[in-house]
């Protein structure tokens, strides 16, 4: 059975509940209603590559979003898993690996043969 930070999921289910347990734990914090706002703002992506054997959470943000802000929820989101007490991802008791990757970046396409 798989588990995000100590609440069950369905494999499909692991961004979502990634990202519903990390609002629900920082409640109470320092600047959760700041860290809550840009979380609504990011489209969040999650990816399981199962042959490294490690869960992607990926945040994307307006390309505008200020560095300071892309800072802030690098930064929270560390002092929320560490203060959690179970991990951030496991599958039958054990963690498993994994990353929060956060960009501003716009895409680009590398094929574009407008010139």
């Amino acid at each position: 059975m798989w588990k995000v930070l100590g609440k069950s999921a369905l494999t499909v289910t692991v961004g979502t509940t990634w990202q519903e347990r990390v609002t629900e734990l920082s409640n109470g914090e320092k600047d959760a209603d700041r860290f809550m706002a840009l979380m609504e703002e990011a489209d969040l992506r999650y990816f399981y590559d199962t042959i490294k054997d490690i869960h992607t959470f990926l945040l994307r943000f307006d390309p505008h979003t200020d560095i300071e802000d892309l800072e802030f929820v690098h930064d929270f989101i560390l002092k929320v898993h560490a203060a959690s007490k179970e991990p951030v991802v496991e599958f039958g008791g054990e963690p498993q690996q994994f990353t929060v990757v956060i960009t501003a970046e716009e895409d680009s396409d590398i094929y574009d043969n407008e010139e």
